[in-house]
C-alpha cells in the first residue's frame, strides 16, 4: 500500500488550532508544522 506524504504546513505566528472531529485544541508556535488529527489538518482559530 502506498503512503501519500504531504508538505508541511508551518505556522506563520503563535495561533490556536482546532480538529472539528474530535474537538481537540493545540496551542503552535511560530514556526511549528501544524499537525494533523483525525487524518486531517487542525484549523487555525486564532
Amino acid at each position: 500500500m502506498e503512503t501519500k506524504k504531504y508538505a508541511p504546513v508551518i505556522a506563520e505566528e503563535d495561533c490556536t488550532v482546532y480538529c472539528n472531529i474530535c474537538n481537540k485544541t493545540i496551542e503552535v508556535k511560530k514556526g511549528q508544522e501544524i499537525p494533523l488529527c483525525c487524518g486531517r489538518l487542525m484549523e487555525i482559530i486564532d
